[in-house]
């Protein structure tokens, strides 16, 4: 009996297809299998996502051409999870199902797959294995190379053994000629871990006494686990206070149960050491997930999940897709972080879909930060959704840093234009020289210069295709486009008026590395920042350098400040840490809060005390003045009092549409249509008191790859109302025709840029 199947194709439409199973497939698709289904003119890979008894009535209904999975990949679990993914953040489903497999599982076009039979893409190379019983009389060379296999775990790669042990190949055809070996291709296991560890090889990992805090932590966690079933814990504690023995603990204790762990971590930068440790207390049992990963590797690490070989899970925010079974435990440290927001379709946010994965599967989420995100703080708080566990307190009882707040219109006064690093940094960064401790310099921005101006008409390079201005990188000797890549040399004269007054406005990572070395010409001075870091390797070496104490300082972008663990560093600075408060950003003073508590947290973390200098032109900003404190509390007062009175999350719900095209009028005219078919539905079904529509407006960064944009704000109390006329408002535009892929819908946006 031929079955109807319910299947997501990735295709930018809001709903599944109904297709038959033919009678004579050699086996029928399950929920989770991948098929070739015919679309319009195109063959896709789809998801089967659900078994239908009769099809929907007056709908001629295709079949589908082929399985291409005997068993399904994705669990009814992971299924469920996907639903809700696309529902939630109102994505296609075919979208939402794509990014829960690994690249290319589900292409859009199956002719550019190869055929789409591609489910493990395994590298085969020539193993060779040493049989029991040689037969015949073996020469002295073969005799060695025999013994040499004998002794080794085998298979043996036959370039590998070459290579290590300098005997030829004919050697080894003539033991297989006689017997004695093996020759046949052999799946290779390609491993990430060979770049892993070598950040922190020569520190040992070791089991530590509890503090207290840790003990209380690590205490909380068990009971929740042996309450069983879905529990979520706020895990709030301050940087140093030993969150990373607790998770390992935690997992510990899982996998003691026969469960298995995930253990999230927001940016690819922090993998390496967070590797290091956890394979050093899991062993084989970890595998690891980011997307700077080969796509073989990740391949592998996807499937030693799937096969139940890894029990624990290392990555960032695609991992909490990983096909862990039997899952026991989500822990999302620095849940704060923006990194876990992913910014194209699916829009989704790993903190929620954690969250979500664990209700589905009966887990504990744990969310740990020093500077929980404000919702999460008031949903544990003042909502009691979370368990709520803090940890106040520094391991050892280490200070938290002294932290001065250098006042740089004072500096200006004095010294003029020229006063980019303070008396009081200059003077810090001068005793850590002498003492032989590093530092570590905090500063926003990549690049030499952010601003290229000429003094005489005040034109601004700008780039082509974004409104925003061209960096200057010395290193390239070109000015970039931060967004979409776009390049050109730095003028001698203006473009506009013709004039020699060109002058370069601001500093970025690389002029304060070169400011440094000519202040300090002894020093070892690096910079980590995503154009030093681009290269393959160089992320570790900076890194590793650092780590080593080669490098007595380090300038750096945001990849500085997050997770890393330097007992030498004493001195944290910051400049121009008010950087962020200039954006039309409603979040703007938490990201402010939390970077600079996070940055500062990297000092002091050995034997010696830390002292951080954070350089402002305003310093009597409550964001400066809490994180100069160290004071969460007073900051989400203010903070959170600012939100109510604005009517912001958490007390108010939000999401944005963002409209584009490459005409202006193109853009304008649809997000104007757009706004007509929120504002019909929000009347049907939701009231003007409940939900405010704003827009269509430019968005602050009007145009941006060459497309020009367009934003509608939707301020809610109610997230049925807003999922019903957002539903509602898309199948409208659906039906009249208009282009969806010019739309994207941000729900729950971190940026409103």
């Amino acid at each position: 009996m031929s079955a109807y199947l319910d299947v997501a194709v990735p295709f930018p439409i809001y709903k599944t297809f109904t297709y038959a199973s033919p009678q004579g497939l050699e086996s029928q698709p399950r929920p989770g299998c991948r098929v070739l289904a015919p679309f319009r003119s195109r063959k896709l890979v789809g998801m089967v996502v659900g078994l239908d008894p009769s099809p929907p009535p007056g709908t001629p209904i295709k079949e589908i051409h082929e399985v291409l999975d005997e068993e399904p990949l994705l669990s009814p679990a992971q299924i469920e999870l996907g639903t809700w993914l696309s529902r939630f953040y109102l994505s296609p489903p075919g979208e939402a199902f794509r990014i829960m497999l690994p690249p290319g599982l589900m292409a859009r076009d199956a002719s550019a797959q190869g055929g789409a039979k591609r489910f493990w893409p395994t590298r085969r190379q020539l193993g060779v294995t040493a049989l029991e019983s040689p037969e015949g009389k073996l020469t002295a060379r073969q005799a060695k190379a025999y013994q040499l296999l004998s002794d080794l775990d085998l298979p043996v790669l036959l370039t590998t053994f070459r290579k290590e042990t300098g005997i030829g190949e004919a050697v080894l055809k003539a033991l297989s000629k006689k017997g004695a070996v093996r020759i046949e291709p052999v799946t290779v296991n390609r491993s990430p871990w060979q770049d892993f560890g070598r950040l922190y090889r020569h520190r040992e990992v070791e089991r530590h006494d509890l503090t207290q805090d840790q003990a209380d932590a690590c205490g909380s966690i068990q009971r929740l686990l042996a309450e069983g079933g879905f529990q979520s814990l706020l895990l709030h504690g301050v940087t140093g206070s030993g969150k990373t023995e607790v998770y390992l603990r935690a997992i510990e204790q899982v996998l003691d149960d026969g469960g298995s762990a995930l253990m999230m971590v927001p940016e690819i930068g922090l993998t390496p050491q967070a590797a290091h440790v956890f394979r050093a207390w899991f062993g084989d049992q970890v595998a690891i997930l980011h997307s700077a990963l080969g796509e073989g590797e990740r391949f592998d690490q996807w499937r030693r999940i799937r096969e139940g070989l890894s029990r624990v899970v290392l990555g960032t925010r695609s991992a909490v897709f990983a096909p862990v079974s039997d899952l026991g435990i989500v822990i999302v440290d620095e849940e704060h972080d923006a990194s876990y927001k992913q910014d194209e379709t699916p829009r989704y946010h790993a903190r929620e879909a954690a969250l979500q994965r664990c209700r589905i599967e009966g887990a504990l989420a744990v969310l740990g930060s020093a500077t929980p995100q404000l919702e999460t703080y008031y949903s544990s708080i003042d909502k009691g959704r979370h368990r709520y566990q803090v940890m106040p307190k520094r391991v050892r009882d280490r200070p938290l840093p002294a932290v001065h707040v250098v006042d740089m219109r004072e500096e200006f006064s004095k010294h003029g234009k020229g006063a980019v690093i303070s008396q009081r940094l200059g003077d810090e960064i001068s005793l850590r020289l002498e003492r032989k401790e590093q530092v570590l310099v905090l500063i926003n921005r990549r690049g030499y210069s952010p601003v290229l101006l000429c003094r005489s008409c005040g034109n601004c390079e700008q780039c082509e295709n974004c409104s925003i201005s061209l960096t200057f990188h010395q290193r390239f000797h070109r000015l970039l486009c931060h967004y979409c890549g776009f390049e050109r040399r730095p003028p001698k004269e203006c473009r506009v008026c013709g004039k020699e007054y060109i002058y370069y406005l601001g500093e970025g990572t690389e002029r304060i590395q070169e400011l440094l070395q000519e202040a300090y010409p002894k020093a070892v001075i690096d910079r980590l920042d995503r154009d030093a870091a681009s290269r393959k390797g160089a992320y570790d070496r900076i890194l590793g350098n650092f780590s080593k104490g080669e490098t007595d300082i380090l300038v750096g972008t945001q990849m500085i400040a997050k997770g890393h663990d330097f007992p030498q560093v004493t001195l944290v600075g910051v400049l121009s840490a008010d950087q962020a408060l200039r954006l039309a950003d409603f979040r703007a003073a938490e990201r402010t809060f939390q970077l600079l508590t996070q940055v500062a947290g990297r000092a002091g973390r050995g034997a010696q005390p830390g002292e951080v200098v954070i350089q402002t032109y305003f310093p009597n900003h409550y964001s400066l003045k809490c994180s100069s404190a160290q004071d969460y509390l007073s900051f989400y007062k203010q903070e959170s009092a600012f939100r109510r009175r604005f009517r912001y999350p958490p007390f108010l719900l939000l999401a944005n549409l963002l409209i584009q095209a490459r005409e202006r009028d193109d853009a304008l005219t649809l997000a104007q249509r757009t706004a007509e078919r929120l504002q019909i539905q929000r009347d049907q079904h939701s009231d003007r008191g409940r939900m405010r529509i704003l827009g269509p407006a430019a968005a602050p960064l009007e145009r941006l790859r060459g497309e020009h944009r367009f934003q509608i704000l939707i301020k809610t109390v109610s997230r049925k109302e807003m999922h019903t006329v957002l539903m509602a408002s898309i199948e409208d535009l659906e039906k009249a025709k208009a282009d969806l892929r010019k739309i994207s819908v941000d729900v729950d946006p971190l940026s409103l840029l």
